[in-house]
């Protein structure tokens, strides 16, 4: 069953105290809303100043993750290479941590899948100037995604829908439905690999998980241990233990965790 606000609250009381606490968030829907330009996604005020506070804090470690390529997680989180944040990009694929980076290598992109991606990029391209010009188009580093939000319910189906017949003409393209988007992805990655790799290397002795969509399901899914927290953010079926309704409750909740941790986390 999975358990609101007030549940969750008291949970991160315990979990605080951990002499190593890892706190992994997503990006989109979680620490930003959604945007029609996807560019355009701004996180929730102070929400980055509040996780920049929890990475200072001794025993904390920190990381965002999302499906977004790193130079864009960058530009948009405005974390600097110099931060002590943790970012990592394409589900995983890439990572500003050398621990994930190194973990993640059997998830690396072949020159095989550079070539289906670039014919899936054509194809998507043709497909969206011929049939559904109203969509938007995203590159990744390993992925092409198709964007319909704001559009028509109708509009919207018909553009995903054949954009997922399309995808599936290519093998070894991963079809990943979002919120008005689908991503076609070529990497092999995913977030619950990535943010238990990064758990192993900080030895985290709880790990405390944010997000949104499915494919954070990864994530919810293998963080399964007594201390572990995952929190799905918004409406649908999850495997994550507790739920919150949308992007400023996870901004009110961050600074709890943060004066919760600063209580337990001073340097002696």
């Amino acid at each position: 069953m999975t358990e609101g606000l007030p549940a969750l609250l008291e949970t991160l009381e315990d979990v605080a105290v951990a002499k190593r606490l890892l706190l992994a968030t997503d990006y989109d829907g979680v620490l930003a809303r959604f945007a029609a330009d996807p560019m355009r996604a701004v996180a929730e005020p102070g929400t980055i100043d509040t996780l920049r506070a929890l990475a200072d804090l001794p025993g904390l470690h920190v990381a965002v993750i999302s499906g977004r390529d790193l130079k864009t997680l960058r530009r948009l989180t405005g974390i600097d290479e110099d931060e002590p944040i943790v970012l990592i990009g394409s589900h995983g694929a890439e990572s500003s941590d050398a621990a994930v980076r190194s973990a993640m290598e059997h998830a690396a992109v072949t020159p095989d899948d550079e070539v289906t991606l670039t014919e899936l990029r054509s194809d998507i391209e043709a497909l969206v100037k011929e049939h559904h010009p109203e969509a938007g188009i995203e590159y990744k580093a390993a992925a092409v995604v198709v964007h319909t939000r704001g559009l028509p319910r109708e509009v919207s189906d018909a553009a995903l829908a054949d954009a997922r017949r399309l995808a599936l003409e290519h093998p070894g393209v991963k079809v990943l439905k979002g919120k008005s988007v689908l991503e076609l992805s070529v990497s092999h990655a995913d977030k619950g690999s990535a943010v238990t790799a990064l758990g192993r290397s900080v030895d985290a002795v709880a790990r405390i998980y944010f997000g949104d969509d499915v494919t954070d399901e990864d994530a919810f899914t293998r963080l399964r241990r007594p201390q572990d927290v995952t929190v799905k953010v918004g409406a649908g079926s999850t495997a994550a233990r507790f739920r919150l309704d949308d992007e400023a409750t996870v901004a009110r909740v961050l600074t709890k965790l943060w004066q919760l941790c600063s209580a337990a986390h001073v340097p002696s």
